[in-house]
């Protein structure tokens, strides 16, 4: 069955049964969960079926605090935007549906009233210029620990008595659908993020190669990063979580991975017993679903050992053929290591505006224009 588009199938919906309504809301849910149907069209049933209402279906992470997903019917873009970009902080119903049980439901006249709220910022600033919507009924459901997926439906007072018994009936009925649909798209979810995560291992033998989240849970590790484990050097995995031997790399990794960068590339040099090590980190495209489920970032984390080649390098050669100083010679061998200009400055001990004017010197002295060619003439110096 297709959703009414009509004022007047909109009427049948608002005449309608409460198994009815039910039975469509579940048929909108499983097709939106497969990419049949928009969620937004799960926004426009309720306000079809309850006229003069406005709904709204949200993933708020309220440890960040951020939203994450977003639909509605009913409301003014300029209203959604503003709840988005502040009003949904200072939420006072976020109590519920920050902390109250899996599947609960929220009749606000019945349970917390919007009246004991008159004089705060979200009443005053947001809920009057929104216009007469008060009362309201809401499902709140949780798929994962810091993703809160809720949907509340508001209208006038006035509707209270109609609208409550119904709406919390066809959300009684109907979370059972959404749950199933929630999961099945988390599951899909990471169904695809491995997948992801395995294809980005691929054709990398020769170093220590894994996959993390922000927080650094391991999700995939080749064959030499999971040996790399097993003798807890130069990096570890306890208990599905990312340690290097170095705790204060660890704490710069964690630092960049959680910066949201949305291309993130970077390198780190450390230096853990004898060996210097190069730990490169980047980011893996981010898959973009439309709905509520939100997609988790991956990244990918290379490490390998300072090629000993490049600690043999001719120095004194590079003195006399090409001029190089010595404080331009240690910044050479970190850039020809790998890393990068912001992260080879504090190395070598010098500031990241000194390095600069280093590598400007260095690259016109030796001929060249990036770190690869650079690179290139070092090793052919050994």
């Amino acid at each position: 069955m297709h959703l009414p588009k009509s004022d007047r199938r909109g009427n049948m919906w608002a005449s309608a049964s409460i198994t009815d309504v039910s039975e469509e809301v579940s048929s909108v849910i499983t097709d939106a969960a497969i990419g049949r149907r928009c969620w937004s069209d799960l926004c426009k049933l309720f306000t079809q079926a309850f006229p003069g209402s406005y709904a709204a279906l949200l993933n708020q992470n309220f440890v960040r605090p951020e939203v994450n997903f977003a639909v509605s019917d009913g409301l003014e873009e300029e209203h959604i935007n503003s709840f988005l970009g502040h009003y949904s902080l200072v939420n006072p119903w976020q109590r519920f549906w920050q902390h109250a049980s899996n599947g609960a439901i929220l009749v606000a006249e019945r349970d917390d009233p919007a009246r004991q709220y008159r004089g705060s910022e979200f009443y005053e600033d947001w809920m009057k210029a929104v216009g007469d919507f008060d009362a309201a009924v809401g499902l709140r459901l949780q798929v994962e620990d810091d993703q809160i997926i809720y949907l509340p439906v508001h209208f006038s007072e006035k509707l209270s008595p109609a609208y409550e018994p119904r709406l919390e009936a066809v959300m009684r009925n109907t979370r059972r659908s959404l749950t199933n649909a929630l999961q099945l798209a988390s599951y899909v979810q990471d169904t695809a993020q491995k997948v992801s995560a395995e294809a980005a291992l691929a054709g990398l033998d020769h170093h220590i190669v894994f996959v993390v989240d922000e927080n650094l849970k391991l999700h995939e590790a080749n064959q030499r990063a999971v040996d790399a484990f097993s003798c807890r050097f130069p990096v570890t995995c306890r208990n599905g979580m990312i340690r290097f031997a170095v705790p204060s790399v660890t704490s710069q990794v964690l630092q960049r991975l959680r910066s949201k960068q949305r291309d993130l590339v970077g390198k780190l040099l450390m230096t853990a017993g004898v060996d210097k090590w190069v730990v490169g980190l980047n980011s893996l495209p981010r898959l973009c679903p439309e709905g509520p489920i939100l997609s988790r970032p991956q990244f990918l984390i290379q490490i390998h050992k300072l090629s000993s080649s490049l600690e043999r390098i001719d120095e004194d050669l590079l003195v006399a053929g090409f001029g190089l100083t010595p404080s331009e010679l240690r910044l050479c061998r970190a850039l020809a290591a790998g890393v990068l200009l912001a992260d080879a400055a504090p190395l070598v001990q010098i500031s990241y505006e000194n390095a600069r004017q280093k590598l400007k010197s260095i690259f016109k002295k030796l001929s060249v224009s990036s770190q690869a060619d650079l690179k290139m003439v070092l090793r052919s110096m050994v």
